[in-house]
């Protein structure tokens, strides 16, 4: 079970500036404790710049584009910047960049060169964008990848362990397709796999079963969400021991390697769970929900995952929202921004226009971006 006892209580970017990323060519923005609401007509670069934050979490950031999509055209590299505030106003200076030529991404903190795994667990952050909201349509793997992000912010060694998974995973496939492979070698990369399945799906479950807690009362206007697996290892845990699903993956394992060798992959492990979205008040599978109520139900898990992360680690998360009140009416408006203040996390939200309800709302600093400003 995870258990945190840290005290943290700040998490905001007071400055971040951005060079050759996408369309911006040198771009500072400094909104000190506030949160940040950027307004700009469709193709100026507002989602650009949460991609830039974004970069420095788990994954692939906002878009899940590869890193030389992001450098702006005809340049060789993007730079960006960030200063990190914590706890008695100690600030951190994180920059990272990637280069084109060479292919290789490179993170500092406070001019220290580090592995860019390091900087992920030190800066929870959570998102909501277009692309996200694929998660209701889209394969299962979508909706694990989503998952596994939100797992992420609460435990930092759990992409370590994916990836070792997926090592595993490919040597195993490869031995099978030479056939004549070592009986040992392979048991061996078996039996790392089922553990690593179990420990996986283990933290998967515990993390729903941690957000689910907060979804039990949505915020006002938003529908309940109901978040549960079909047909997994996380649905096993509720009813074996754990060393008991790891010894029977272990021998599915091995029984499937005929079949295994034929159509690639394994018909057993983490890699195979789906996540169920349910809208409760309608008594549907999100995926049959229209696209304003599948934005509803994500705004609702997001800020759940917000609470949950709060409780735990006593730290608000950095939230990002790209076009988040799009297809939101205005009592959900209020509604979701009365509970982002009530969370005390920093906010980077974008919007076409100004929204009426933000007005006077010291908690916000705008940014106006037009195609003149956005490389100034």
């Amino acid at each position: 079970m995870l258990y945190n006892e840290k005290q943290e209580d700040y998490n905001f970017i007071n400055n971040i500036r951005v060079r050759s990323f996408r369309s911006h060519n040198d771009l500072e923005i400094s909104p000190g404790k506030s949160s940040v609401l950027i307004v700009g007509s469709n193709g100026v670069g507002k989602t650009s710049i949460l991609e830039a934050i974004s970069i420095f979490s788990y994954g692939k950031g906002i878009r899940n584009a590869k890193f030389f999509e992001m450098i702006k055209k005809n340049k060789m590299a993007f730079n960006v910047d960030i200063k990190l505030q914590t706890t008695n106003e100690f600030v951190l200076e994180y920059k990272t960049s990637y280069h084109k030529e060479n292919k290789t991404r490179k993170v500092f903190i406070n001019d220290k060169e580090v592995a860019a795994n390091y900087i992920r667990k030190n800066i929870p952050m959570l998102w909501i964008a277009p692309y996200t909201e694929k998660i209701f349509v889209g394969a299962s793997t979508l909706r694990r990848n989503f998952i596994d992000r939100l797992v992420n912010i609460f435990d930092s060694e759990h992409s370590i362990r994916l990836n070792e998974y997926e090592k595993n995973l490919k040597q195993r496939s490869n031995l099978l397709k030479e056939k004549n492979y070592d009986n040992i070698w392979i048991n061996s990369i078996e039996n790392n796999l089922s553990k690593l399945s179990v420990s996986i799906c283990s933290s998967r479950l515990e993390i729903v079963e941690r957000i689910s807690y907060y979804l039990k009362k949505p915020i006002e206007s938003f529908p309940k969400v109901k978040l549960f697996f079909s047909d997994s290892i996380e649905n096993d845990l509720y009813h074996y021991p754990a060393l008991d699903i790891e010894e029977t993956l272990h021998k599915n394992y091995s029984l499937n390697r005929n079949i295994d060798a034929l159509i690639g992959g394994s018909k057993v492990g983490c890699h195979k769970s789906d996540l169920i979205i349910e809208n409760i008040d309608k008594g549907l599978s999100a995926s049959l929900c229209s696209s304003g109520e599948q934005k509803s139900l994500l705004i609702t898990i997001i800020l759940a995952a917000a609470s949950a992360f709060k409780k735990y680690s006593k730290k608000s998360p950095i939230i990002l929202l790209d076009e988040v009140f799009t297809h939101l009416d205005y009592e959900k408006k209020s509604s979701l921004l009365n509970k982002l203040t009530e969370l005390e996390s920093q906010i980077w939200i974008t919007a076409t226009e100004k929204e009426k309800f933000f007005q006077n709302n010291k908690n916000f600093c705008y940014h106006y971006l037009t195609k003149q400003s956005e490389n100034a």
